[in-house]
């Protein structure tokens, strides 16, 4: 029986134990499932409390190694399911079923687990409490099960989650977790939840501090060990320009590799990862980006090493900036650098959460680069309530030649009243170029955030900043230097009546500058308005408005032969964004924008349709058109990007993805071929292959090769455990 406390003050649920074997088959038809009650489901969207069009029943269940959820998903019309794709963490606008669990009742982490009607099972972390820039890392990957059944009815399925994969605490015998649970039916655009969660956020439903609290007791905890050695083989070939004659010769270096990695849990809460001759050969490439702003680009880390409790190393400075950036370790100038090894030790004991990490990287002689380690380390502690803490994070890059960059900082947020946050974070870095000393603000960051966490009603974001000549963090990323910076955004979010198509309108007005340090003139300002509608059926159209002025101090290079001259500039423009409904099997992206740029105009329109042709083979593809036009200059240039992915599913464990990106500017094409197959999870063959080659090969002299570079990798992983 799933029943509450009888306490109105300890709103806290008591799942079943159960002795009783359950097989995760996709039927929950033991009579363990029968004598327990289902839990009371509302729904979420597209009208909230609204009446469901079709049926669910939910339950959970424990015993001493897993955490069970099975559904029973009724559905009047079983041949109309969404069920688009086969291929593992793969979401293509299907029907799921999904667990979302705060294993440690913190109200901020959380672990999300989903299932389609064709078993594609997709896992990912919750952190920030789902709100802001990178609250949900959808590379994590972990261990669990999970079976469905399509039939007559509607869908069925069960999960089983062992409780060495989710970490949790125990006070006085009994462990806490916050628990959301939710049907998506695809077609209707209808979420079921449980518990009731109003929709006044834009991912209310994924919020560990919105969870329902349940008790679990006499949790026994074993300590298993995972594993996993590796041994990979292969190739590379690349043409090599020779100075002297003026020639390309081509070379071949053949790569037989072997590597090892361990987790152990060193308690229910604290988990220690090993890593040895570290490789990430079967990482997704990189998608290629447009770069039209004097900002580099960011991309996101996917290598799995670093996805474990990566909440807990995080340390925004506001948009993509940050104090510890992973991708700073294995990789330079976007090339990969061998990392012999290293460990990481995160978890959480009582009020505090702490992670340690530190690996060694090898000399790359091509880039005079030397061998460096890397280090972070990172404690926050819970204090005054629920949702705030205070905590401290420490970074070092140490080269073997002697360099050194380090980062040390603090980290203040504070929910001082119902939605209502500040968030205060002051940071500084000490790298070895600087030899006098300098006065505090020279080398640091200090950033005052304040924020309404909602999507309905009025809210708003507030920021101000502060970065010093001498911030440089090498280990991190960040977007400007000696600058200040104050961005305001104030929104109203809108619920239409249940007759209307629309769910939601959201107008936000935005003011954002910058300013130099050395003199406090105006680098860039913007200010925005944009218009978001979001759908019953679950599209989504956004128009935007806005007005920039930049002032260059340097020119501004888009292509060799297209720059903008120093000065000062204002410009305005308009731009739209709609997405369809994915439940779709074809269905389509749609972006563009037209405005003065500079002393031009820019003129971009995006489209990314996807067809899912059936659940075995699903093709995307992506066209970026950007024109830059200074016609007083009688400069102009093509940004253009295309891109073309297949992906390959024969079922859940035999799967190819194919990817292709060509750009324009380059007149460059990028292949990436991945072949898995996945006997079970820890253990899979990767073919991987891929390759840079050229287009217009006498645009220059000598004449380019037809490929830079190729690469064909074969790699092995087994888990023991």
């Amino acid at each position: 029986m799933f029943t509450g406390s009888n306490s109105s003050t300890d709103p806290i649920y008591n799942p079943q134990r159960i002795t009783a074997a359950i097989t995760i088959d996709g039927f929950p038809d033991e009579p363990v499932w029968q004598q327990m009650d289902p839990l009371p489901l509302t729904m979420y969207q597209p009208v909230y409390r609204g009446e469901m069009s079709e049926s669910s029943e939910i339950k959970v269940a424990y015993d001493n190694e897993y955490f069970y959820i099975s559904g029973k998903l009724y559905d009047s019309e079983p041949d109309k399911i969404i069920a688009n794709s086969m291929y593992r963490d793969r979401y293509s606008g299907d029907d799921t079923f999904a667990i979302i669990l705060d294993t440690f009742n913190d109200n901020e982490n959380a672990r999300w687990f989903f299932v389609t009607p064709t078993g594609v099972r997709v896992d990912q972390l919750i952190s920030k409490d789902s709100e802001g820039n990178g609250s949900i890392n959808r590379n994590w990957v972990t261990y669990w099960d999970a079976a469905t059944q399509i039939t007559d009815e509607g869908w069925f399925v069960e999960i089983r989650i062992p409780f060495s994969s989710l970490g949790f605490q125990v006070i006085d015998d009994e462990v806490i977790m916050g628990l959301i649970t939710y049907r998506w039916m695809a077609r209707q655009s209808e979420r079921h939840i449980f518990p009731d969660i109003a929709p006044n956020w834009s991912r209310g439903f994924t919020k560990p501090s919105q969870a329902q609290k349940i008790r679990l007791s006499e949790v026994q905890y074993d300590k298993p060990i995972y594993i996993t050695p590796y041994v990979l083989g292969g190739f590379e070939r690349f043409n090599n320009l020779i100075q002297d004659t003026q020639n390309y010769v081509q070379d071949t270096r053949y790569t037989t590799e072997a590597g090892l990695d361990i987790k152990y849990p060193v308690s229910n809460n604290m988990n220690l990862d090993l890593t040895l001759n570290t490789d990430f050969a079967q990482v997704e490439a990189d998608e290629a980006q447009v770069n039209l702003s004097r900002s580099p680009l960011f991309f996101p880390e996917k290598r799995q090493f670093f996805q474990e409790r990566s909440g807990i190393f995080d340390f925004n400075l506001g948009g993509n900036n940050t104090l510890f950036y992973s991708r700073r370790i294995g990789l330079q100038q976007g090339r990969p650098v061998r990392i012999y090894g290293g460990a990481r030790l995160a978890g959480r004991t009582g009020k505090w959460e702490v992670g340690a990490l530190n690996m060694q990287t090898e000399a790359l002689s091509e880039l005079q680069l030397p061998g460096e380690n890397f280090g972070v380390y990172r404690a926050r502690r819970d204090l005054i309530n629920d949702n705030s803490y205070l905590g401290g994070i420490v970074t070092t890059r140490l080269g073997m030649d002697g360099s050194y960059n380090i980062g040390a900082g603090a980290d203040f947020i504070y929910n001082y009243s119902g939605s209502h946050y500040i968030d205060l974070k002051y940071a500084a870095t000490f790298d070895d170029q600087f030899t006098e000393s300098a006065n505090p603000l020279s080398n640091s960051i200090i950033r005052l955030f304040l924020q309404k966490q909602s999507s309905r009603g009025l809210f708003y974001r507030f920021t101000a900043k502060r970065a010093g000549e001498r911030y440089m963090p090498a280990m991190g990323f960040e977007s400007r230097f000696n600058y200040s910076m104050m961005d305001a955004r104030l929104s109203y979010g809108y619920f239409n009546e249940s007759e209307s198509p629309i769910r939601t309108v959201t107008p936000t007005i935005r003011y954002f500058v910058t300013t130099r340090n050395e003199d406090s003139s105006v680098e860039s300002m913007l200010i925005e308005n944009d218009w978001n509608i979001n759908f019953k059926n679950n599209s989504d159209f956004t128009i935007t408005a806005n007005w920039w002025f930049e002032n260059l101090q340097n020119p501004l290079f888009f292509s060799d032969d297209v720059f903008v001259e120093p000065g000062d500039y204002s410009f305005y423009g308009v731009r739209f964004d709609y997405g369809m409904s994915n439940a779709k099997r074809l269905r389509a992206e749609f972006s563009g924008g037209i405005n003065t740029f500079y002393d031009g105009n820019q003129i971009s329109f995006g489209i990314s349709p996807t067809w899912n042709q059936s659940k075995f083979f699903e093709i995307s593809g992506g066209v970026e058109f950007n024109l830059v036009d200074f016609p007083d200059r009688n400069q102009k240039e093509f940004l253009n990007i295309f891109r073309l992915r297949s992906l390959i599913a024969l079922n859940t464990k035999v799967s190819l993805q194919l990817l292709s990106q060509y750009n324009y500017l380059a007149r460059r094409l990028g292949t990436n071929a991945r072949f898995r197959y996945n006997f079970r999870e820890g253990n899979d063959f990767w073919i991987v292959f891929s390759e840079t080659s050229n287009t217009h090969l006498d645009r220059t002299i000598p004449s380019l090769p037809r490929f830079n570079n190729r690469v064909l990798l074969i790699k092995y992983t087994h888990t023991f455990h």
